[in-house]
């Protein structure tokens, strides 16, 4: 099997991350989600507002396998992860995008101390396991369910 390679989204790449993005949300997330949930979901993920969002201080690291996108993380500015979607499960690729993107952020902000991320029901088990706490009830937003969650960089070796 071949490694697993980590880096920055490459310009032009956006739509590739898109389609993994929407290939996975729609496997495990669009179930929970109304027509308003979705359509706002995908007004967020899509090729152009990535590249506005990366272009105006967020970033985006993939993985890959061989040729393959297998997992893709979005971080916005100052301290939230934006998206986080992998095609292979249980393999450490979301542990590994989120331990880099925490490495990135922390050295463009070293006074960074929290990272945030609004989880869905879905993925809120793989992010208590990587460390991040409920902060709160689920909650509903232009039909976006989410769960808020943080994790705290004090103390750690992120």
């Amino acid at each position: 099997m071949e490694p697993i390679v980590y880096r920055e989204i490459a310009l032009g790449e956006e739509p590739a991350v898109c389609a993994l993005v929407a290939h996975v949300f729609n496997e495990l997330v669009a179930t929970d989600y109304k027509k308003e949930g979705i359509e706002e979901f995908f007004h967020f993920a899509n090729p152009i507002a990535m590249a506005e969002r990366i272009r105006t201080g967020g970033f985006v690291l993939v993985a890959r396998q061989s040729e393959s996108l297998v997992g893709a993380l979005e971080f916005a500015v100052p301290d939230r992860i934006a998206m986080l979607f992998v095609t292979l499960r249980k393999q450490g690729i979301a542990k590994e995008l989120v331990a880099r993107a925490i490495k990135k952020a922390s050295s463009e902000n070293p006074a960074l101390s929290i990272i945030t991320v609004h989880s869905s029901r879905y993925a809120e088990p793989a992010y208590e396991r990587m460390g991040f706490r409920r902060i709160g009830n689920e909650r509903t937003d232009h039909g976006i369910r989410y769960i808020p969650m943080e994790l705290s960089l004090e103390g750690s070796n992120a």
